[in-house]
This record gives C-alpha cells, sequence and structure tokens, in this order.
C-alpha cells in the first residue's frame, strides 16, 4: 500500500473474493491454535468466500459492510450486523486489516467511518462484539476506542461444532469513540 489514504466505501457484490481472501488470512495470521490447523490451512478461504458472497449478494441483508480500497486492492474491511441483538444491540461482526498494515490507523478509521454510518441507519442502539480471550492486542485496540469488556462467552466457530473462549466488549447508547 502507498502513502495514499485508501478509500472506505460501501462493499459491493464484486468485492466478496477479496473480501474473503483477506478474512482468510487474518484468521490464518491470528487464530492459529483456537481454528484447527486443518480449517486455516485447507477450508477457510472457500468458506469465508461462501458466506462473502451470499452475505453480498443478499438484498435485504442485515449486514453493513465497507472496505478500504486503494488502487493496489483491498486492505481491510468492517461489517456490522444490524439490530443483532435485543440487549446489545448492533454486532460488530467483523474488522480485519491487512496483517501487515496493523497498527497504522486504518482499524481505526474503518471503525469511526462504520459507527457513524451505523448510527444513520440503526440510531439509538448500544454496539458489541465478541473477541477471542486470547487476542490481547485487539482486545486493547477496542478498549482504547472506549469499548468495556462485559463478560466471557463461547464464541462459536464456523468449523464442525467448535468453540472458542471469547470476550464481549460493549458501547453504550448513543456509541462515542474514544478520541486517540
Amino acid at each position: 500500500m502507498s502513502h495514499i489514504e485508501p478509500v472506505i466505501r460501501a462493499a459491493r457484490e464484486s468485492d466478496a473474493d477479496a473480501i474473503a481472501r483477506l478474512h482468510a488470512e487474518s484468521w490464518r495470521s491470528s487464530a492459529r491454535g483456537l481454528m484447527s490447523d486443518h480449517y486455516l490451512d485447507d477450508e477457510v478461504y472457500d468458506e469465508r468466500r461462501s458466506l462473502w458472497r451470499s452475505r453480498l449478494g443478499s438484498g435485504d441483508s442485515p449486514y453493513l459492510t465497507l472496505v478500504a480500497v486503494q488502487r493496489d486492492g483491498l486492505h481491510g474491511f468492517i461489517c456490522f450486523k444490524l439490530r443483532a441483538d435485543p440487549k446489545w444491540g448492533n454486532l460488530l461482526d467483523n474488522l480485519h486489516v491487512d496483517p501487515e498494515l496493523c497498527g497504522r490507523g486504518l482499524g481505526e478509521a474503518l471503525m469511526r467511518v462504520g459507527v457513524t454510518q451505523v448510527e444513520q441507519v440503526a440510531p439509538g442502539l448500544p454496539m458489541h462484539l465478541l473477541v477471542f480471550a486470547a487476542n490481547r492486542g485487539a482486545r486493547r485496540f477496542y478498549r482504547r476506542l472506549g469499548g468495556v469488556e462485559s463478560g466471557e462467552v463461547q464464541m462459536p466457530l464456523p468449523e464442525a461444532d467448535r468453540n472458542a473462549d471469547a470476550v464481549r466488549i460493549a458501547w453504550a447508547t448513543p456509541v462515542r469513540l474514544q478520541a486517540e
């Protein structure tokens, strides 16, 4: 990625395969040991491609997905499931940035644009996410943005009835991300 800032825009159906590639790569670098090697090495891309093609191809999807792109490709994405839970509100379902670009502000930019858009289409709701308990870097990132760790849960994994220890991170309504 060059020094030019990426454009953050709504995901299109044609972005599904690139999103799936980035999603798979992100999990291969961050979920090793939480998900099976077989799944990460042999199945994750095809499974994620099927999921993203379905989500982005559906006309009435409950998901809001944004991508960060430049001329050389897609470098990050964020996905919210709107009105996902009566208590916890909107779900931040995915936030993935090219592993080589982590720590450069792209994840925070996606969060800020994403939260602003979610507030426009599903206003007045709290927001939450589930993050692997072992992913201390992600937990620190979300706490820095004002998220509050609100308990441990078992998070279903996309492979064969497996779960992982996760932490729920929540923002009260109105959702306001803390400044740097």
